[in-house]
């Protein structure tokens, strides 16, 4: 498979992971960090490794955002094209990103498992500071909220440890069964032209 057709097929499985996050789910269980470890590994290109889960995952918040996330936006009127949790989920997306592609040098079972592993707590972290920041936190901005902020994302969390970890697995799989179904026919084509 050429460099080009792998990048093309890189960016669409993302593009679909992305846009699974449109089907109902239970809450923080979507292949946001899958997506991003799984660009880290394969676009070797670092910004498009930061711009394209970036994208992908605004697209798919603002198209929430402005359906079955609407009620949660009441300060806002008409269309919601932007709210502060994107900032840090943004910022834990592009860390997670960088870490991963150091991580990845060598793409296998282990350093993807540690990236995915990484990646969920990277997340709980910066997410969370995040919201202990918002406009309509309930947390006191010291020391104690910050405790009191990370004690109540626990059960958010595990939810995101498990979809990172599973989101991951099938995004990878994914990737790796397409290429060796390509690889398998290129080779049965060669084998009936020679």
């Amino acid at each position: 498979m050429e460099r080009s057709n792998k990048v093309l097929l890189v960016i669409l499985i993302m593009f679909v992971f992305a846009f699974s996050r449109l089907i109902p789910h239970i809450p923080n269980f979507t292949p946001s960090e899958g997506i991003a470890i799984f660009g880290a590994a394969y676009l070797g290109k670092k910004y498009l490794a930061v711009i394209l889960p970036l994208f992908f995952i605004y697209i798919t918040d603002f198209i929430i955002n402005n359906t079955v996330a609407r009620d949660y936006f009441t300060n806002t009127d008409g269309i919601v094209w932007f709210s502060n949790y994107m900032i840090f989920n943004a910022i834990a997306l592009i860390l997670i990103v960088l870490i991963s592609n150091k991580l990845l040098i060598k793409v296998n079972f282990k350093n993807v498992f540690l990236s995915a592993l990484t990646a969920s707590f990277l997340f709980f972290i910066v997410s969370n500071f995040g919201v202990l920041f918002s406009s309509t936190s309930i947390y006191s901005k010291d020391i104690s909220g910050l405790l009191q902020c990370y004690v109540a994302g626990l059960p958010f969390f595990r939810n995101s440890l498990l979809s990172t970890l599973f989101f991951t697995s099938i995004i990878f799989s994914s990737y790796y069964i397409i290429t060796a179904l390509y690889y398998s026919k290129s080779k049965q084509t060669s084998a009936i032209n020679d």
